[in-house]
């Protein structure tokens, strides 16, 4: 069974064959590998007097960034995955897949997992961060912090070094300090008559 149009209802359906088993109940759907099967119905004979399904925007790289696409359900259409109980997270672009507000998810028992984000970008590994952006993220001090600590560490410790580089080479003479028990016979005999 493959992705179908009924097009006096406008609504698409999603068969759980044409999705990818990830583990357990949950599955994936390329959307835009969707996309592009939505273009070869809207291309055939039977498709071609109809309005588009969608809208399509391309990864777009700017100043050495790649944004991820962007793909639109227009004119009235929905989609609708065959029903059970799993899930189905949608990867590979932002999109309106999951709108049921505006009537663009026909839900029923599957749940859709949206991946949509402000500023999506495509990486093959890492953050997108910078170093900066990075450490402040997980709440690392900045640099300027960092050498006024160590600023105020080797103020400090120069200090203390001042301080010891001026005691004695040996130890004091203890021998004339009264022990805890001289001191204790010293208290009774002043006290007692």
């Amino acid at each position: 069974m493959a992705v179908s149009i009924n097009w006096a209802t406008r609504e698409i359906t999603i068969p759980k064959a044409d999705l990818t088993l990830v583990t357990g109940s949950l599955y994936e759907l390329d959307t835009d590998a969707l996309r592009l099967e939505l273009k070869d119905i809207e291309d055939s004979e039977e498709g071609v007097p109809f309005p588009d399904t969608h809208r399509h925007n391309t990864e777009v790289t700017v100043a050495g960034v790649t944004y991820a696409r962007v793909i639109e359900i227009i004119n009235g259409y929905s989609l609708t995955f065959e029903d059970g109980q799993y899930s189905v997270r949608l990867a590979g672009s932002n999109n309106n897949f999951f709108d049921v507000e505006n009537g663009i998810l026909n839900q029923n028992q599957v749940q859709v997992i949206p991946g949509n984000a402000a500023g999506l970008i495509v990486r093959s590994i890492g953050s997108g961060l910078n170093t900066e952006e990075h450490d402040k993220l997980m709440g690392l001090p900045e640099e300027s912090e960092i050498t006024a600590d160590i600023d105020a560490n080797s103020t400090q410790l120069a200090a203390i070094k001042e301080r010891t580089d001026n005691l004695p080479d040996a130890p004091a003479d203890v021998s004339d300090i009264p022990t805890a028990e001289e001191n204790a016979d010293a208290v009774w005999n002043k006290t007692l008559p």
